[in-house]
């Protein structure tokens, strides 16, 4: 039987991590939670994930930093999708060129999110 992808939910806001696993479970993908940027670099790897929904603003290093260290460390075959409530160019540009796939500004439509993961 194929693993179900894992989905780590990068979100220091406590009930918007929850609604967000939520969202990816009744979808049918493994969703596991990390609170602060370094807390996400240092699991990543440790629980094998597939994709990323990484916050921007974050406890110590911010989402950008976090997208940088992971493609570093990581690679591409990692899918990192943005989700944060910084709607403007130059935040999208920054996410994008720290390697972010994907960028949703919130509120951000669920089935989008789920359909970009599928995607990527």
């Amino acid at each position: 039987m194929p693993k179900c992808p894992v989905v780590m939910v990068v979100e220091d806001d406590a009930e918007m991590n929850e609604l967000q696993r939520e969202l990816l479970e009744l979808n049918g993908l493994d969703a596991v939670a990390a609170f602060t940027g370094n807390e996400a670099i240092d699991q990543a790897s440790k629980c094998g994930a597939d994709a990323i929904l990484l916050d921007v603003m974050l406890p110590g290093c911010d989402g950008f930093d976090v997208c940088r260290s992971l493609r570093k460390h990581i690679g591409s075959s990692l899918a990192i999708v943005m989700v944060t409530a910084l709607d403007n160019e130059d935040c999208r540009r920054s996410g994008f060129e720290a390697g972010a796939d994907a960028y949703f500004a919130k509120p951000f439509d669920p089935d989008e999110i789920i359909a970009t993961l599928r995607m990527l």
